[in-house]
This record gives structure tokens, C-alpha cells and sequence, in this order.
């Protein structure tokens, strides 16, 4: 059994699955080392937060106008 607990910062393993199928997956060298502020959250449908680039700012909150049935959210160490 592997007991290894992910420390903030450490490197990261992050999948994208859509539908039951793997479409991606990357590994992620440094994970967050802190917690968010309270403008910056794990958003689904729209980002309210700021935007990757001040380029994009007025053309947020970038809300996704489809249909999202179900978000899960693992993880694991």
C-alpha cells in the first residue's frame, strides 16, 4: 500500500478524462504551494477568477454555454 502524502509544491500527475475516456495527461512539475485567495477557485462552467493574461481580461468570465452532467474531482497521492 503506498502511504506517501503529496506535499504543496511537489510534482503532480493530472489526467483528463471526458465521457470515461481519457483525452489527456500531462505531469504537472510544481503543484500550488499555498492555498487559493478567495478570488481564485476550481471553477466548472465559468472562471470568475483573473484571467492567464491581462490580454483576456475584458473578454471574461468566459461562461461555458453547453451542458456539464458530471465533474469528479480524484486525488491521489
Amino acid at each position: 500500500m503506498d502511504t506517501t502524502i503529496a506535499k504543496p509544491g511537489a510534482p503532480a500527475e493530472v489526467v483528463l478524462i471526458v465521457d470515461g475516456h481519457e483525452v489527456a495527461r500531462t505531469t504537472v512539475k510544481r503543484t500550488v504551494p499555498a492555498a487559493f485567495t478567495a478570488s481564485e477557485s476550481f471553477d466548472v462552467g465559468i472562471d470568475l477568477g483573473s484571467p492567464v493574461a491581462l490580454d483576456y481580461f475584458e473578454r471574461r468570465p468566459f461562461k461555458f454555454v453547453g451542458k456539464i452532467e458530471n465533474v469528479t474531482v480524484q486525488l491521489k497521492p
